[in-house]
């Protein structure tokens, strides 16, 4: 029987606000992050107030999960359609 492997992940928090002005920190953050690749990215958006679009291309384009999720964001998530491909635990239906 092949013996099952658990995937590294790393996991980071993110800022209370996602916007413009922070798109370069965030980027360089997930940068950062993400390293050789070996691991898993896992973003913390407990405390996130307000995501912008570019900041969520970047979250996008790291191919990461968010696990935890304040409600601001989660509706923000909803509202620009991506929270059950981004958010973890949550289902297929969009608000």
């Amino acid at each position: 029987m092949a013996e099952e492997t658990e995937i590294p992940s790393k996991a980071i928090k993110l800022p209370a606000r996602l916007d413009t002005n922070m798109a370069p920190d965030v980027r360089s953050l997930l940068l950062g992050a993400s390293g050789d690749g070996e691991a898993e990215l896992r973003l913390d958006a407990s405390e996130v107030e307000y995501i912008g679009g570019l900041c969520l291309q970047l979250i996008l384009s790291s191919h990461a999960r968010i696990t935890s999720c304040s409600e601001k964001a989660s509706e923000a998530l909803a509202l620009f359609g991506v929270r059950s491909q981004l958010v973890e635990g949550s289902n297929s239906e969009e608000v």
